[in-house]
């Protein structure tokens, strides 16, 4: 190297020791900075996974929220109650229609199944039985189809419940229309040939009458004219209706009834109440004469000094007597034709009064009062 230039050679020494210097300082810096991210690097990890486990529950209990929210919709979506009952007897679930049913709140679930339960003992019963098919039973004055519902040991018990009121109601007017169709059909020519005969007889009972047979023609002339009412309200019963509905005050129908029966000498002795107001789609005529003939079987029933009680609300109508009561198969043979509960009955009174209620879309339960006596129901 040339000592003439001096500053040539600071130059060549100069520049590898500054790069030293430079890139020492570089590593120093950068050393340092690694050693404080390494002290915050478990930190930094922990709040990340706290951060993303957080977000994960977030998002399964947004999931769960939406599951539960479509179980109930699906529920609630079913024509018929659904009632689940926990392992630990609590109400687990009430669907919309079970809680209408029933009549209840939706804050039942999670309570106690037996307090929830206590105004319906049918259905506790129902969580006993075993699952298979489905029962028909009455409970709190409806009739009512249960079915226990197979489910797995740790879910509970599962029942189906369905007021089957309105369709077995139905069912027994289709049945009753249908029967009073056939005998319609099979009665028309025997009444007419039993008419002919009852005329013939009748009119030989006049011949012996006029003779001076009196006794015998009286005799003749009452059975005939007993047999010619059996015959005139059993053609009344077997032929088909056509009833014209309208909107109708039941108590002003009760009224026309009460004063009608109050002509007549099987009323003396009795008093008679009317209570309440209401209306009803009836057939008035049809509805006179059914009420006619049930307050005459009350008041035939109750003793002389007897009182009578026609209770009036919307859509329902009820006549109670103070008569000695009848047992609950003696009243359904009753609404048979032909079983009276009196012995100069012709046994079509109730039959009569049955059909005339059925064919305007009503229903008549006769039933004991627990008080004594008899209660008839007609219902819309």
């Amino acid at each position: 190297m040339n000592p003439t230039h001096p500053a040539l050679v600071w130059i060549l020494v100069g520049i590898p020791i500054g790069l030293f210097l430079m890139g020492a300082s570089l590593f120093a810096v950068r050393w340092s900075k690694s050693r404080g991210r390494s002290r915050k690097d478990p930190e930094e990890m922990l709040l990340g996974a706290v951060s993303q486990s957080l977000r994960e529950r977030g998002q399964l209990a947004a999931s769960l929220g939406e599951l539960r929210t479509v179980h109930e919709r699906l529920l609630d979506a079913l024509p018929f109650g659904i009632l689940w009952v926990d392992q630990q007897q609590r109400v687990a679930a009430l669907n919309a229609e079970g809680r209408n049913l029933l009549g209840v709140k939706p804050g039942v679930v999670g309570l106690e199944a037996s307090f929830v339960l206590e105004p319906f003992p049918w259905l506790l019963e129902a969580l006993a039985q075993t699952p298979g098919r489905s029962w028909r039973c009455e409970g709190g004055g409806r009739r009512w189809r249960l079915g226990r519902i197979e489910a797995p040991d740790k879910v509970g018990a599962l029942v189906q419940l369905e007021d089957i009121t309105e369709l077995e109601v139905e069912q027994r007017r289709v049945q009753l229309r249908e029967r009073f169709a056939e005998l319609g059909e099979m009665t028309a020519g025997i009444a007419h040939q039993l008419k002919n005969g009852l005329a013939v007889l009748k009119g030989q009972g006049q011949l012996l009458k006029r003779a001076g047979h009196e006794d015998a023609a009286k005799d003749i002339l009452t059975e005939t004219e007993e047999l010619e009412i059996v015959l005139q309200r059993f053609l009344q019963w077997a032929k088909p209706l056509e009833p014209a509905c309208a909107s109708l005050r039941l108590e002003q129908a009760a009224e026309q009834a009460m004063a009608e029966i109050r002509r007549r000498p099987v009323s003396q002795g009795r008093s008679m109440d009317l209570q309440g107001q209401g209306s009803a789609q009836a057939d008035a005529m049809l509805l006179h004469q059914a009420l006619v003939n049930l307050l005459e079987n009350a008041c035939q029933a109750s003793p002389v000094g007897g009182h009578i009680v026609i209770r009036v609300t919307e859509k329902n109508l009820e006549i109670l007597d103070e008569g000695p009561g009848l047992g609950e198969e003696t009243l359904n043979r009753m609404l048979k034709p032909f079983e009276s509960g009196r012995p100069d009955g012709t046994g079509l009174g109730l039959p009569l009064a049955l059909k005339w209620i059925n064919a305007q879309g009503a229903d008549l339960r006769i039933e004991p009062r627990p008080e004594g006596g008899t209660r008839a129901v007609i219902r819309w």
